[in-house]
């Protein structure tokens, strides 16, 4: 499942100049005390009772983008989120992700209709996310969605007069918030909490395609889902199984038993059921060697190593 993730602060929060009305939050950080009952009185005093802040990191050479949560909603409600993969059909984040959008304040009018979505927002609902403000940031390769959560369905214009009131102050204290976290999770090389946690049914789907050579545009065509939703999904497959990237998640995958690799399905590893696990399972290794050997100029470089 998807898990939620704190980041422990050791001080760094020093460096931080904030306005008044996050003190008590820095002075928690700089004891290096958990900042979420302060961080939840703020929220609470802006009219809202729960926050979620997810971010994306950037891809390079040889990582995959990974995915954190951090969040005081309901853990059942994240569960359930992780377990129907929800995140296919969040109206907060199709219309946040790809881009750099304006803030979006929403409450139950923005499923328009749409059977699914409607669904999807009457079972958040029963976990206190009725509507909300949602902002987006970005930083470096980085997508960060901050979202602040109210129990009401339906917003009246007093209430969108007020949040939109509210909007800058919950960008800065978005901006801040990703700060403590990228100082004190993501610079430290702390591994997301949902790190062997199982894969969803839908995780293990887009696995086994990726196995049997299909890329992100042709598992979304293959799925009828979007190229960016199946890079939610890699994301969360690589956060739980602990990898750097998709050829790792395979390999762990069939090592693993969690997918089936057919070699009339697999062409480019036309191999015996039997010796396709020993396959990937030696190309694993070798990626893991060549990566220490960069790390240590002494070692030299496996051969065969792909």
């Amino acid at each position: 499942m998807l898990v939620s993730i704190e980041p422990k602060t050791d001080g760094q929060a020093n460096d931080l100049c904030v306005a008044p009305w996050l003190q008590t939050l820095i002075e928690s950080a700089r004891r290096g005390e958990s900042i979420i009952e302060p961080l939840q009185q703020i929220v609470r005093s802006m009219g809202f009772g729960s926050f979620l802040y997810a971010v994306g990191t950037s891809k390079d050479l040889h990582h995959d983008e990974r995915f954190y949560v951090w969040t005081t909603v309901p853990t059942a409600w994240v569960a359930e989120y992780d377990r129907n993969s929800y995140i296919e059909i969040d109206p907060r984040v199709s219309y946040g992700w790809s881009t750099w959008p304006t803030p979006l304040i929403w409450d139950r009018r923005i499923a328009a209709g749409d059977p699914t979505v409607k669904a999807f927002l009457a079972r958040a609902a029963k976990y206190g996310v009725g509507s909300g403000l949602a902002i987006y940031l970005r930083d470096g390769g980085n997508k960060i969605m901050f979202g602040l959560n109210r129990s009401q369905r339906l917003l009246r214009s007093r209430d969108h007069e007020t949040i939109t009131a509210l909007t800058p102050r919950v960008m800065y204290l978005g901006t801040v918030l990703h700060a403590v976290f990228m100082a004190n999770v993501i610079e430290k090389g702390i591994p997301p909490l949902q790190q062997g946690s199982p894969l969803s049914a839908r995780e293990r789907q887009c696995l086994q395609l990726a196995a049997r050579g299909m890329v992100g545009p042709e598992i979304g065509h293959k799925l009828e889902i979007t190229e960016r939703t199946v890079n939610f999904h890699f994301s969360n497959i690589i956060s739980k199984l602990g990898v750097l990237n998709r050829h790792e998640a395979i390999a762990m995958g069939v090592a693993h038993g969690l997918i089936q690799v057919d070699p009339r399905a697999t062409p480019l590893i036309p191999l015996h059921p039997s010796r396709i696990r020993d396959a990937q399972l030696k190309r694993w290794e070798n990626l893991r060697r060549r990566r220490a050997s960069r790390q240590d100029p002494k070692a030299q470089s496996p051969r065969g190593a792909p």
